[in-house]
């Protein structure tokens, strides 16, 4: 068989069969490495949910990973210090999610993940302020080599709420909650029950995030946390320069985690705040996800040999 057409299938594969599974990356910048897991979010060319006051989000025409959990006080506390000009200081500590990034620093952090350089990488950095490439995230990457970026509004949503069957759209394919349900989830501190999330509700009301991978149940990409703990940004241009900010936090009530909420009033690119982080999302270069594709299949294929 023709080797295009085999790493076609491959990367074809990969789509149905490791959406969901959790990858560790080890990010590793002169001496200083970030570990973070990551998910695949397969179905590429998936529909949007188009029933959300009528505006459609959650098409993605190609495949990515996206962060399994928030980006941790640990992880932003290591950038900064091998990179001052990323950020400042954040909120919260260890494996709670970082609170007080940016938009702007948000992008810093990946551009340093990206080439270990807060300016240099998929964010145009210029007076402290950050802005997108011209080409989309699997463009750049396919130019330039595996990306890390903030998710776009469509990869966060996509993420956060599609049910993970296929290459299928509209309210039948979406849930209301990233929890994986149409149901309100149950308010915790902390947990990692099927459908409960860390928000202000049902008698419980959380003082500060839970850590990262202790912030409730999973979508069904199997992220954690996209509802509430921190809010977090994506690149949606709402206002002027006001970029996008979805999933509620600790201190809100469950309508902010709901699928037709996006924050409206907190997105200045230089807002900083406790009840605010992000997660980041990664496209790898193709090469390398057809790589990944055909292990994953060998894998399978041993699997079902030894009848496992």
């Amino acid at each position: 068989m023709h080797m295009r057409k085999m790493a076609g299938m491959a990367v074809a594969a990969i789509l149905l069969l490791a959406a969901g599974m959790a990858q560790a990356d080890a990010i590793t910048h002169g001496s200083t490495t970030i570990n973070m897991d990551f998910v695949t979010v397969g179905n590429a060319g998936n529909t949007a949910d188009d029933t959300i006051y009528g505006t459609a989000y959650g098409a993605v025409i190609y495949a990515y990973k996206i962060g399994k959990y928030e980006v941790t006080a640990d992880q932003w506390a290591a950038v900064i210090a091998a990179d001052s000009g990323v950020g400042n200081a954040g909120n919260w500590t260890g494996s709670q999610p970082t609170g007080g990034a940016s938009w702007n620093e948000a992008a810093k952090f990946c551009n340093w993940l990206t080439t270990g350089s807060a300016t240099s990488g998929y964010y145009t950095i210029s007076g402290g302020a950050a802005s997108t490439n011209a080409l989309s995230h699997d463009a750049y990457a396919a130019a330039n080599g595996t990306t890390y970026f903030i998710p776009t509004e469509d990869e966060w949503y996509k993420a956060a709420y599609h049910k993970n069957n296929g290459v299928t759209g509209g309210a039948a394919n979406y849930w209301d909650y990233p929890t994986g349900s149409d149901t309100m989830p149950m308010a915790v501190t902390g947990g990692t029950g099927a459908g409960t999330a860390v928000f202000y509700g049902n008698g419980v009301s959380p003082t500060a995030p839970a850590v990262v991978n202790n912030a409730g149940g999973l979508s069904a990409y199997d992220t954690m946390g996209q509802g509430g703990n921190v809010w977090e940004w994506n690149e949606a241009i709402l206002y002027g320069s006001d970029r996008g900010l979805r999933g509620g936090s600790f201190g809100d009530h469950h309508d902010g985690l709901h699928a037709s909420n996006r924050d409206i009033y907190f997105g200045y690119p230089t807002h900083e705040s406790y009840y605010i982080g992000f997660r980041v999302s990664e496209v790898p270069e193709p090469a390398s996800m057809a790589v990944l594709a055909l292990g994953s299949i060998g894998m399978l294929l041993r699997r079902r040999k030894l009848g496992r």
